[in-house]
């Protein structure tokens, strides 16, 4: 049989002969401890300590090789041997992702192999078994994506990335122990919901989003792993992914076009923000994108657009439309207004302070830069003169504070200028 052989390249790495052996003796040990503490017998304590170990071993353990898997290579600067094998992105992909957590995953399956000889809930064992390995899997592939931006960057010490592991295991801990409680997963606790007005098990409704979740982290190891590996792509995935992000979690929201374009107008905002952090920003990158554009080579416009300007441009039409409806409403009592186009050049300003920064000298500062610019210009300046009674000047800063909206989308349109020229000044230096 042909194995991937990325994949049986991470099985020969991680399943060496003592562990393999030392794995079942350890956890052995425990489970005959936890035998003991059951007066003899597989019962409670048992089934709760496998399941318990499944997700440590899974989640912590299993996430950490999966990051690992792509950043060692780069550490040990083997990844372009990598890139000059016959491997495709997708090979590689769930090469990576099942090879290098092939040894968690063979002590997880001892795990669920004692908690279904111990559990006193066996009809509940297929739907906890699914939810505990697609949420294993989700939150591996979500490693293994991690670990592909952190590359991007430049990042080879994963130290921080695992400390954000951590606090989000932690964080959702008490979400994950439901895991363990097998009366979820029996048909007498069945739940309703509903979504675009349709009643549906809620069980169901669980499911499908897990699965939708895994697929849409693979499809980004994918497209991240074929950028890696130089292979032109048009953005269908980012735009299948905003789509699907729109209509979904617009199912959850009250069903009128208002409520609808606000949501798809906050997807396509915070996707704007994701995809201008998540992109590598040369500047030859835009100096090819107008050269295909003079050639009207369209097809080499759609390899070379950035992701964030693709979400940007899908975020316009909803706030247009936001923009003629009636509905108003203030934030937290204070004269802060929701101006839909005003936010849209918001969110264009920020994209560009931040590609401001990464044109320059120390691109590796970009972020924190840009979060101090946001600081000052969200929080500080229009505080400090809303203090001392100038509040036209705080709307100067943050134009949300406008009590118009021409004069938001003045004030707005007079910083995306400002900015803009700013960054093509030094988009023409680095060039």
């Amino acid at each position: 049989m042909n194995l991937n052989p990325e994949f049986e390249r991470q099985l020969i790495l991680e399943c060496s002969q003592a562990r393999l052996i030392g794995a079942p003796v350890v956890l052995g040990a425990v489970f005959t401890f936890t035998y003991f503490l059951d007066d003899y017998r597989l019962g409670n304590i048992t089934a709760q300590a496998a399941l318990t170990l499944f997700m440590l071993i899974t989640l912590l353990w299993g996430t950490r090789q999966s990051l690992d898997s792509i950043v060692e290579e780069y550490r040990d600067r083997t990844w372009d041997t990598q890139r000059l094998s016959a491997l495709g992105p997708w090979q590689m992909a769930w090469g990576k992702l099942l090879g290098s957590t092939s040894m968690a995953w063979y002590c997880a399956g001892i795990c669920l192999l004692v908690h279904a000889l111990a559990t006193d809930n066996p009809a509940a064992l297929p739907l906890l078994f699914f939810y505990a390995i697609g949420t294993a899997l989700l939150v591996q592939s979500a490693g293994l994506l991690l670990g592909l931006l952190a590359v991007q960057r430049g990042q080879l010490k994963t130290g921080s990335i695992l400390i954000l592991v951590v606090v989000g295991f932690i964080v959702f801990m008490p979400s994950l122990t439901d895991l363990t409680d097998t009366a979820n997963y029996l048909p007498d606790n069945l739940q309703i919901s509903s979504w675009y007005n349709l009643t549906v098990n809620a069980q169901t409704l669980h499911q499908i989003s897990l699965i939708c979740a895994l697929f849409w982290c693979m499809m980004g190891n994918y497209r991240l792993l074929a950028q890696d590996l130089g292979l032109r792509n048009l953005p269908w995935a980012w735009l299948g992914f905003t789509l699907f992000l729109i209509v979904y979690l617009g199912g959850f929201i009250p069903s009128s076009s208002y409520s609808f374009s606000l949501a798809a107008f906050t997807v396509c905002s915070l996707l704007t923000y994701s995809g201008v952090l998540v992109e590598r920003h040369e500047p030859m990158r835009v100096k090819r994108l107008l050269g295909y554009w003079l050639q009207a080579n369209w097809r080499r416009v759609g390899e070379e657009l950035p992701l964030s300007v693709l979400s940007f441009a899908l975020s316009l039409p909803f706030a247009i439309f936001l923009s003629f409806q009636e509905q108003r409403f203030a934030w937290l009592d204070i004269s802060l207004h929701a101006y839909p186009l005003a936010i849209a050049l918001l969110v264009l300003r920020d994209c560009a302070i931040y590609l401001f920064f990464c044109y320059g000298k120390n691109p590796q500062r970009a972020f924190s830069l840009s979060l101090l610019s946001a600081a000052l210009l969200y929080g500080i300046l229009p505080g400090l003169f809303g203090a001392i009674g100038m509040t036209g000047v705080s709307a100067l800063f943050f134009p949300l504070w406008a009590g118009s909206v021409f004069t938001a989308l003045a004030c707005s349109a007079l910083q995306c200028a400002l900015i803009l020229h700013l960054l093509n000044t030094r988009w023409r230096q680095s060039v």
